[in-house]
């Protein structure tokens, strides 16, 4: 147990963090809702983007918010449990030491409660949890290879420095997806028969390549065994596929010789004709996403329609976000640590406690 906490301590911190950076998002997106930006797809990946990376950068983040911290009257104390002794010291709170210091304690008797094997229904939920997990990790791996087999099989049509433009007959719908070396579009070879189609469809998926959406959504689906318990991260996933279709509409009509009448018209032409076929399962980008068609169609043509025409102060609040979220999660990450038992702090609680419990027994045996 000793060497499996400080990985346990780590994984709960993220998904406290994750926690936090969803409601955060839920709420800049009711907030970009009631300005011009309500239907600003691409800034609103970029910076659901920025997020996920303060997430991912939370455990740096917090470093340096605990080194700003002991520069300041804080003298370093930001972790909620230390913040939590530091009042009780000062009698802020008020409670026996004893019971205080057990509520304290909270979170490591529960972790020794999970793997102590004393419940057979925790450890059961345990290990339902574990065969799910490798069941997701299972399907990734499964997906990947029916892809790199797709990618095998298929023709190569173009290539440029960067990606592999391939033609297949065993797909109906395009798809972009990065192997270990080079990125990959493959488009249905009955496409050749459509040049519009074609053109359209190979813009799109070029898009999600250079707006890295690829490297982003197989980050997601990696993730996914360790964390799709968490209902953020289903939360930010589903906004993450969500955005990073409309915001690839936006950008692809907003190149110059795509025009979006003809790019919505080919979508809606495609869609009829392709959505009852199914399409691709993870680890790709698809021009037509299956399950839930008839909402995301809908949602498409409303990005297409009415996309900000005015972007000029788009960077500064992009900036500004960054900032905000990284902020947030960095204070939020140095809050959820593990605090420190050897503490100034801890070790005077930890004197209060034995007083009391020593004046309980004099008692006692008066």
């Amino acid at each position: 147990m000793t060497a499996v906490k400080p990985v346990l301590d780590a994984y709960l911190e993220l998904n406290l963090v994750l926690v936090l950076a969803a409601f955060v998002w839920l709420a800049v997106r009711a907030a970009l809702a009631k300005t011009p930006l309500q239907h600003g797809f691409v800034i609103q990946l970029r910076a659901l983007k920025a997020l996920c990376l303060c997430v991912v950068l939370s455990p740096v983040l917090a470093l340096g918010v605990f080194a700003l911290a002991a520069q300041t009257s804080a003298r370093g104390v930001v972790a909620i449990g230390d913040i939590a002794v530091a009042a009780y010291l000062r009698g802020d709170i008020a409670m026996p030491a004893t019971q205080f210091e057990a509520l304290l304690n909270t979170r490591q008797r529960w972790g020794d409660l999970v793997f102590s094997g004393e419940y057979p229904v925790v450890s059961a939920m345990l290990v339902l949890l574990a065969i799910v997990s490798v069941g997701y990790a299972v399907r990734i791996a499964y997906d990947a290879l029916a892809i790199r087999n797709t990618i095998n099989s298929s023709y190569l049509w173009r290539r440029s420095a960067k990606v592999d433009i391939r033609l297949s007959d065993r797909i109906a719908v395009p798809f972009a997806v990065r192997g270990l070396r080079r990125r990959h579009v493959v488009l249905p070879s009955h496409l050749l028969d459509t040049p519009r189609e074609l053109r359209f469809a190979l813009a799109h998926e070029l898009q999600h390549v250079r707006a890295g959406d690829v490297e982003w959504e197989l980050g997601f689906e990696l993730m996914r065994p360790l964390l799709f318990w968490n209902p953020a991260y289903v939360v930010l996933k589903y906004q993450f596929d969500r955005l990073r279709e409309l915001a690839c509409d936006q950008s692809v009509v907003a190149r110059r010789g795509i025009n979006a009448r003809e790019y919505t018209t080919c979508l809606l032409d495609y869609c009829a004709r392709t959505v009852v076929q199914g399409s691709p399962r993870v680890l790709n980008v698809a021009l037509v996403t299956g399950g839930k068609a008839k909402r995301v169609l809908r949602q498409r043509v409303i990005a297409l329609a009415e996309a900000p025409s005015v972007q000029s102060s788009v960077p500064l609040l992009f900036l500004g976000l960054t900032i905000a979220f990284a902020m947030v999660l960095g204070l939020a990450a140095a809050s959820v640590r593990q605090a420190d038992d050897w503490s100034h702090d801890r070790i005077m609680l930890s004197t209060v406690v034995n007083l009391e419990r020593l004046e309980a027994r004099s008692s006692q045996s008066d």
